[in-house]
């Protein structure tokens, strides 16, 4: 797939962060290299099957990350369960551009949503696991 998926937190409607630390469990072990001058992680998953996630860190604190930009996601499950995983313990919300709604993966994080977005996007939908977000990505 050649687009880019984007990850951001929203709390009452206004980006938010969580710890970088969410990401790193949720990528480990497929993260191959860091580029801290670009604030991009290369997750690998096989000879054919990598990305590049651009994070949003927090200027004043590193161990903070409002989201990412993954820039070619791979038709790999693991990328897609990766982001479901931080779904479910964040108010965060994945999407790309096209006919895809945002979506979350539990319910409480709707109302955090950024209302702009919301209306540009569509609602939201919660997704139940990585292989959704892949189909409605594929769909879009």
């Amino acid at each position: 797939m050649s687009f880019e998926a984007y990850l951001n937190c929203f709390e009452g409607g206004e980006e938010s962060y969580f710890p970088t630390s969410i990401i790193e469990e949720a990528f480990a072990p497929f993260i191959t290299r860091r580029e801290a001058e670009f604030s991009c992680w290369v997750v690998t998953y096989d000879d054919t099957s990598s990305a590049d996630l651009y994070l949003n860190f927090d200027p004043g604190d590193a161990s903070r990350c409002s989201g990412f930009t993954v820039a070619r996601p791979p038709d790999d499950p693991r990328l897609y369960e990766a982001l479901w995983k931080i779904l479910r313990v964040t108010n965060s919300v994945v999407y790309c551009l096209g006919e895809c709604p945002p979506m979350v993966g539990r319910p409480e994080t709707i109302p955090h949503l950024n209302p702009d977005m919301v209306e540009t996007l569509g609602s939201p939908v919660v997704v139940l696991d990585g292989d959704e977000i892949s189909k409605r990505f594929e769909q879009s």
